[in-house]
């Protein structure tokens, strides 16, 4: 086929799988280095790529905030570009009808949500995608792309960990936030989950947790997360001893400044939500306490990332938003379980 000249990614929507594509986007561009690469994705999702070299433009899809109009504005934009290739890293049908719509020649996504007809290259989610890691998934995306392109795979190789470096200007306005006078450590907890209560550790638990460790090693706390967290956290605070030794930043950063604050930190302790891949991908040690859902296929990945979760649970990874029973997956995760493993993160690092 002709030369590949534009480039369009339909990114993920929430902060997670947004990390998640990182590995993929790094083999886009190993593939095609003289092609322009625009990312369309949501706000959050896409300020985890600012300044981010593999891509060229970002075009900001405000879908939540503005209805039809920013699907209209969106596809203006694509219909302008003329994109050669579109690579749907996003699984709605909307995404498969933008593309189609917007005259992309080449539409690359998994078949789901009925939109196979809007595609040109169609990828099955199979027996052989459970408990599999969803980076691959948007691996395989663009290896399909080089298959169209080039006629094959270009490597068999894949590099599947995320990973992300806060710059200065990230760094330097995450200090405000940064708990005075300097600790001995600091600390991050993520203590909610913006779309799942069955995600969250209890907080009186987180709440005993950090008294441990304020305790044990003179540390203090940022509490992070979305605004909609941020009740969650204040309650956890009311529930500590070492009130004076927290912040609660829940809803108060932007995703650069949310970078660049963990790049501060000495360890991140969170349920499964979007600050654990990105803590895991800045490569500071990161503790993801699971219970409903399937790390197998979404767990933060990074050289200092780890997880814990209760054993012989029978229901553990039902994927519930809300437990229909006792919360057992996250009840029978103790305190002093997490503080063990916290602390020997601590030691390591």
């Amino acid at each position: 086929m002709p030369k590949i000249q534009k480039i369009l990614v339909r990114g993920t929507n929430w902060l997670g799988d947004a990390v998640m594509t990182i590995p993929a986007l790094l083999r886009l561009r190993a593939s095609f280095p003289e092609a322009h690469i625009t990312l369309l994705a949501p706000p959050r999702a896409a300020e985890v790529f600012t300044g981010f070299a593999q891509v060229d433009e970002i075009v900001t899809y405000r879908r939540k905030e503005d209805g039809a109009r920013a699907f209209v504005n969106a596809l203006r934009h694509l219909r302008r570009e003329r994109f050669d290739v579109a690579i749907l890293f996003q699984n709605a049908f909307e995404a498969a009808l933008l593309a189609f719509l917007g005259g992309a020649k080449v539409r690359i996504g998994f078949d789901t949500q009925g939109r196979g007809a809007l595609l040109t290259h169609k990828l099955q989610h199979g027996d052989e995608h459970r408990n599999r890691h969803q980076t691959n998934d948007y691996l395989d995306l663009v290896a399909e792309a080089e298959c169209v392109v080039w006629g094959s795979e270009l490597t068999a190789e894949r590099r599947a960990i995320p990973s992300l470096i806060a710059n200065a200007t990230q760094r330097q306005a995450a200090t405000k936030f940064i708990p005075s006078p300097n600790a001995a450590k600091l600390i991050a907890l993520n203590v909610g989950a913006t779309n799942s209560r069955a995600k969250c550790w209890p907080e009186d638990r987180f709440a005993a947790l950090a008294d441990q460790m304020a305790s044990r090693l003179n540390a203090r706390f940022v509490l992070i997360g979305a605004g909609s967290e941020r009740d969650n956290a204040e309650r956890v605070i009311a529930q500590m001893q070492h009130k004076q030794a927290t912040t609660n930043l829940a809803g108060k950063t932007n995703i650069a400044e949310l970078i660049g604050l963990l790049s501060h930190c000495d360890l991140l302790v969170t349920n499964d939500t979007g600050p654990a891949h990105v803590g895991a991908a800045l490569g500071i040690p990161t503790l993801t306490i699971f219970g409903p859902t399937n790390e197998f296929e979404t767990a933060p990945l990074g050289t200092r990332a780890e997880l814990l979760r209760a054993d012989g649970i029978e229901c553990a990874r039902c994927m519930h938003r809300e437990c229909p029973i006792d919360h057992r997956c996250m009840t029978r995760i103790s305190v002093e379980a997490v503080a063990e493993r916290a602390f020997s993160m601590l030691e390591e690092s």
